[in-house]
């Protein structure tokens, strides 16, 4: 469903029309992660498209905490995109998980799993350290014992940036 604003194109310079949809967030840095009812500039001459991500603080911080509340273990994207999402270097996550730089870089590269007690004390740290999700941390901790033992990469993540709430979807049920 196309909208009616016209936008100029930074490519072409032609017209571009603005439509709310579906959109692969690959921006994030986790591969399963989309976006519903995404503002996309699409050019009517060269096909180039524009995406409008707003409020992007409050969409990543959504995410973080879609992700502290995930069905199944974190995967490395997903540490990845939590430990940028706090602001912190993988030296400085490594002293709060009591490892160093080098252990978070496997993790977030896949290299190594991430431990099921990692993974927990993980998604503690994301509430415990981001001020607005501060009071939501006894809930992502009633939330642990229902963790499955399946990777997370099996789980589309979903979130409408209208309303900023997330739905996480089994792969097999996304496609």
């Amino acid at each position: 469903m196309s909208s009616e604003r016209i936008h100029t194109c930074t490519n072409c310079g032609e017209p571009a029309v603005f439509e709310r949809r579906r959109y692969h967030y690959l921006e994030s840095g986790i591969s399963n992660l989309y976006l519903q009812g995404v503002e996309v500039a699409e050019c009517l001459q060269c096909r180039e498209s524009e995406v409008v991500l707003p409020r992007l603080e409050k969409l990543h911080r959504a995410i973080a905490l879609a992700l502290a509340n995930s069905p199944a273990r974190l995967t490395g994207e997903q540490l990845r995109f939590l430990r940028k999402h706090l602001g912190l270097s993988g030296e400085q996550l490594g002293r709060y998980l009591h490892t160093d730089k080098t252990k978070i870089s496997k993790w977030e590269s896949g290299e190594d799993p991430i431990g099921p007690s990692t993974d927990r004390l993980i998604r503690l740290l994301v509430a415990a350290l981001d001020n607005e999700l501060r009071p939501g941390v006894s809930a992502i901790a009633e939330h642990l014992p229902q963790i499955l033992d399946e990777s997370g990469k099996v789980w589309e993540l979903q979130v409408d940036v209208s309303t900023l709430q997330s739905t996480f979807v089994s792969v097999s049920r996304a496609a």
